[in-house]
């Protein structure tokens, strides 16, 4: 059997934030920039290799004489060089003095990439949680559709069984008994249309949260009203404040500003420190060498590396540095400017929604009475079928057009949040990233 799942517009959120897959993607990329940190740091650690060899001469080397010196040892041409057995073995220590400023641009590029990497983590859980009130909010709309339809395919069956009972009195005409039949088999269509319709939106729902496809979800929120938006400079302020988006191109910024340095560092000296212990053998018979076969050495050295001239690399880095610089800093001042139109635009589409909603309730109410009225009209005999189903068919529409203006409020304040950026995710995900 199906499952049934209660779920709030919290819960969809959550479930949302735990499976979305283009978010686990950024996680991934938040670790990748992690493991870069690393990577920059390890530079500035001393390093320390360790190598060798161990090598049996089945045939010793051998180096070839001259002529007159062949014949001054007896005619011999060649000499075997070294044992049957070898060993070399070697340990280094390498410490970077000082790299003209090459290891903190490097280390400063990797943290505000890493920084913006994670504000941007949020920003795709902005639009996750989006995604999440919007397909909650199309089921609320949905099962609501569903609901006024089965409804006015109620107040149908009602109006045809009041007409047929009228028409056996002679109350009412064929012309309103066929009438009330037409509007009955009218309304079927509507409530078939509404379910499949409301289906669809469980499953965009189902799959947004991760749920499985055969779960039946009750909804535990309604369609609420919503609160007058924040003066629009209030607005403004905490979007520059507080969106994550413009936060990652902050940072974004930044590590350009750290690239530059690091281009430009390349035409600087590199000083080296390095240090050496060497252990060489050479020996025959068994694997393992006598005390007397085998001789450490070891040494220290100081080394400097200036660059002369690199064939215009450095240029052509500065240069390519400076120019992704600039783009990124032309980029936060587009996203900005759409942010701010964004926000104006959500804040205005708010406004003219709560008002819309202000008159269709008053239009339910209005519609309510009216099919009272009809009804005490009809059965007084003061009122035709006719004008009753007039008044049904005003009703049905009235309640639809206010579950509409629900939905479209409540979609715009998401999508207001949305635009200031930040305000969607919980608290307790922002504090986990950053």
């Amino acid at each position: 059997q199906p499952s049934i799942r209660h779920l709030s517009l919290d819960e969809a959120r959550n479930l949302a934030l735990g499976s979305a897959e283009q978010l686990a993607q950024m996680k991934q990329t938040v670790l990748g920039a992690q493991a870069d940190v690393m990577a920059a740091g390890a530079d500035g650690l001393p390093q320390l290799a360790v190598g060798g060899t161990w090598t049996h001469n089945f045939k010793k080397p051998v180096f070839f004489l001259p002529p007159d010196m062949a014949a001054g040892l007896g005619g011999a041409t060649s000499v075997e060089m070294g044992g049957d057995w070898e060993v070399q073995a070697a340990a280094t220590v390498t410490f970077n003095l000082w790299t003209a400023g090459r290891l903190s641009a490097a280390k400063g590029l990797t943290d505000e990439a890493l920084q913006a990497s994670r504000w941007q983590e949020l920003v795709v859980a902005d639009a996750v949680v989006y995604q999440a009130e919007v397909a909650y909010f199309d089921l609320q709309l949905a099962a609501a559709q569903v609901a006024i339809a089965e409804e006015a395919l109620a107040l149908a069956a009602e109006n045809l069984r009041v007409i047929d009972l009228a028409f056996q009195q002679g109350r009412a005409s064929r012309f309103d008994q066929l009438r009330a039949q037409v509007e009955l088999t009218n309304r079927e269509t509507p409530v078939f249309n509404a379910h499949n319709n409301r289906d669809l939106k469980t499953l965009q729902l189902l799959r947004i949260c991760g749920l499985d496809h055969r779960t039946v979800l009750d909804l535990t929120d309604d369609l609420q009203d919503v609160a007058s938006p924040a003066p629009i400079d209030e607005l403004l302020a905490t979007m520059h404040s507080n969106s994550p988006e413009l936060k990652a191109l902050q940072h974004a910024i930044q590590a350009r500003q750290m690239s530059f340095k690091l281009a430009k560092a390349g035409r600087g000296p590199v000083v080296l420190l390095q240090g050496q212990y060497a252990l060489q053998g050479q020996w025959d018979g068994g694997m393992v060498p006598e005390s007397d076969d085998a001789v450490g050495s070891a040494n220290a050295a100081l080394a400097v590396s200036i660059p002369i001239f690199d064939g215009f690399a450095a240029k052509a880095g500065i240069q390519g540095s400076q120019a992704d610089l600039r783009t990124a800093q032309i980029e936060l001042e587009r996203v900005s400017r759409n942010r701010d139109l964004g926000v104006r635009q959500a804040r205005v589409y708010l406004q003219n929604a709560i008002a819309a909603l202000k008159g269709r309730r008053e239009g339910v109410e209005l519609a309510q009475e009216a099919y009272r009225l009809a009804q005490v009209r009809q059965e007084n005999g003061l009122a035709t079928p006719l004008e009753r189903l007039d008044a049904e068919l005003a009703l049905t529409e009235a309640q639809v057009q206010l579950a509409g203006a629900l939905y479209a409020c409540n979609q715009a304040e998401a999508t207001l949040k949305l635009s200031i950026g930040g305000t969607n995710v919980p608290a307790g995900f922002a504090e986990e990233t950053n």
